[in-house]
């Protein structure tokens, strides 16, 4: 009888322990979701993470030019005007030819007396350079000039001649002064020079504006 109480009781015992085992398995499982609860709910935070946002600064276009040149043994020559703007251009130039005194900078006074063309001084424009002169006076450059371009060639040559009447205290000087204004719209360069553009090129200019202004 004994032997079939510790028979019986190891059995039942053994009986008891098996039972356990489901409720360990769930609390495993239970566990296991936890953990892939926590994993899941890190890569939706992950995937809807944002960038910071990103200010951007606005600059507005410029419209700059230089004229540029060659000038040796009292020769001007390769006359032309360069965009230094960041924007396309329509670009003229006008040319003053003046008898400067040949004080310093701050005291120069130009001659009321007028260089004679061909009698005191010489000039050689450029040919075929897409140059035109228009009624105001003024050189206009027909086609648009792109940042950084360079117009063609205005002047080839220009220089004193060896008969020139050059005024005592005065020498002679030729100063090119260059403008540019934004190519687009079209509308724009028409209506502020009074010129005449036709498929994006300058055909004619007939303004009557003062020269050098």
């Amino acid at each position: 009888m004994m032997k079939n109480e510790q028979y019986d009781g190891k059995y039942l015992q053994s009986e008891h322990k098996q039972l356990r085992r489901p409720k360990r398995l769930a609390t495993l499982l239970v566990s296991l979701l936890l953990v892939l609860g926590v994993a899941v709910g890190g890569t939706v935070a992950f995937l809807s993470t944002r960038t910071d946002s990103k200010e951007n600064t606005f600059t507005p276009s410029k419209v700059t030019c230089e004229v540029t040149e060659t000038f040796k043994n009292n020769v001007k020559s390769n006359v032309a005007v360069q965009n230094t703007g960041d924007t396309t251009a329509f670009i003229r130039a006008a040319i003053n030819v003046t008898w400067m005194s040949n004080q310093d900078a701050a005291n120069q006074t130009v001659s009321a007396k007028v260089p004679v063309k061909d009698t005191d001084y010489s000039i050689t424009f450029a040919k075929n350079t897409k140059w035109i002169q228009g009624d105001d006076g003024y050189y206009y450059y027909q086609l648009p000039v792109g940042p950084q371009g360079s117009t063609g060639v205005l002047i080839e040559e220009c220089k004193l001649q060896n008969n020139a009447s050059v005024p005592d205290g005065y020498h002679l000087s030729v100063e090119i002064v260059a403008s540019a204004i934004q190519s687009a719209p079209d509308s724009v360069v028409q209506s502020m020079w009074h010129v005449t553009v036709e498929n994006g090129i300058i055909t004619s200019a007939n303004g009557s504006e003062v020269m050098g202004g």
